[in-house]
């Protein structure tokens, strides 16, 4: 019998009922005791996000449930101004999490869209690939482009950018837990000293690649506020709560 059915059996932590049932669906036969502090997603390669199951590798972040609100924010956009065929960009893409299930949702209401995924990782953008190729029916709306931020794209305007930038201020991450530290992507997870470098570095290309009343969503460590980021002229921002009630998306608009 596989271990992780022994409830009677000492193990070195508790596993959630989400992390058992991954590993009874993904991996049987893990014997938890030599798990130590790995998550469970890097042991089964799978993690489920907004109702969908992405492949994810030791090269991608794992996607946190409170990140599929910026899913929420940009459907919710896309209806209140009626966007018919909406141009996307999902900056620092990781496993595609964002933008495929963006994609998803849109295909579902019969909205035609044209979603780009970046990442300055080769090695994500191809999770990202093979999550748009497992989860889509037509996946031929969908570009990837290796980037660092905006730096490589074609000169578009995009009505709805979304970014989940490393975010987390460099003095926190010895803080963070060792099941995130010592086994997720360092460069998904560092934001520079603040924590601010790499969403002020796209804060300023936004008046080049946003277009006239169009949405940028970032994802922002609870610790920042307005005061935090440099908004350039035209841009108008706020922060909204996550359901946990913290701070964490920082919404911005073109005027």
């Amino acid at each position: 019998m596989p271990r992780i059915y022994n409830q009677s059996m000492p193990i070195s932590r508790t596993l959630s009922p989400y992390e058992i049932n991954q590993l009874r669906k993904w991996a049987p036969n893990t014997d938890v005791n030599t798990l130590g502090e790995k998550p469970v997603e890097y042991v089964t390669g799978h993690v489920e996000f907004a109702d969908l199951d992405f492949v994810v590798t030791p090269d991608t972040l794992i996607p946190r449930v409170e990140s599929a609100e910026i899913i929420d924010i940009a459907l919710r956009f896309i209806d209140d101004q009626s966007i018919n065929h909406p141009v996307i960009a999902d900056i620092g893409t990781g496993s595609g999490c964002l933008g495929i299930s963006l994609a998803k949702k849109l295909s579902k209401q019969n909205i035609p869209y044209s979603i780009f995924l970046s990442d300055i990782s080769p090695k994500a953008l191809k999770i990202a690939d093979l999550n748009a190729q497992r989860l889509l029916d037509s996946p031929e709306n969908i570009f990837f482009l290796q980037s660092n931020l905006l730096e490589s794209f074609p000169q578009i305007k995009f009505d709805i950018i979304l970014a989940n930038l490393p975010y987390i201020p460099t003095k926190n991450i010895s803080k963070l837990a060792s099941s995130v530290k010592d086994f997720e992507p360092r460069i998904a997870l560092d934001g520079g000293y603040k924590g601010n470098l790499y969403i002020n570095a796209l804060l300023s290309k936004l008046p080049n690649f946003l277009s006239r009343n169009g949405h940028a969503i970032f994802e922002i460590d609870d610790t920042h506020s307005l005061d935090s980021f440099s908004i350039p002229q035209n841009i108008t921002a706020t922060i909204k709560k996550d359901s946990f009630g913290k701070s964490r998306f920082l919404i911005c608009s073109y005027l």
